[in-house]
């Protein structure tokens, strides 16, 4: 049976935050798409558009079209790799979700909703144009990848939780004589 406040956990980290964060991400992905007047469905066309906002500052906004996973792996196109990974996005979702039932700290609880939510942005990227639309370009200073809300969420998610691992208080052992 589920506790009250089990539900509020469940509604606050498995629900509230990641539609949030979804919805962040989609809507980026849709205004950027938009900006350079091309169809959503770019991203079944071609991989490499080659279109570039140029703005004043560190970043600029490119977009690309990811069939492969974070940090450019996985790399090809196929019709098998696309649905294996959305599945894998989906079903390791529900798996987070259920590693969040079994979490008792907050930072571990934000960490894997944030986790969620990237796996599912990208999720639905890949499952209607088969690829991740990714526009962040920070190539200005020197880093090479472009991402999206998505993979800023994931990447956040797993360093807090990387953190929160570390900051756990440690189960205590009995001694033994």
């Amino acid at each position: 049976m589920k506790t009250p406040e089990m539900k509020k956990t469940l509604l606050t980290y498995a629900v509230i935050i990641p539609v949030v964060l979804i919805i962040l991400d989609q809507w980026s992905k849709f205004a950027v798409v938009q900006s350079f007047d091309v169809p959503m469905s770019i991203c079944e066309q071609t991989l490499r558009p080659g279109l570039e906002h140029k703005i004043p500052g560190p970043m600029d906004i490119s977009l690309v079209c990811n069939p492969g996973i974070s940090w450019g792996m996985l790399q090809g196109d196929s019709p098998a790799k696309r649905w294996i990974l959305t599945a894998f996005a989906f079903i390791m979702s529900g798996v987070l979700v259920y590693a969040l039932t079994q979490s008792k700290d907050r930072l571990t609880k934000l960490s894997i909703a944030l986790i969620i939510s990237g796996a599912i942005g990208n999720g639905i990227d890949r499952a209607l144009y088969g690829a991740v639309t990714d526009f962040i370009n920070f190539s200005n200073i020197g880093f090479r990848w472009v991402f999206n809300v998505a993979d800023s969420a994931s990447t956040v998610g797993v360093v807090i939780l990387i953190i929160a691992s570390f900051l756990a208080p440690k189960p205590e052992t009995e001694e033994t004589p």
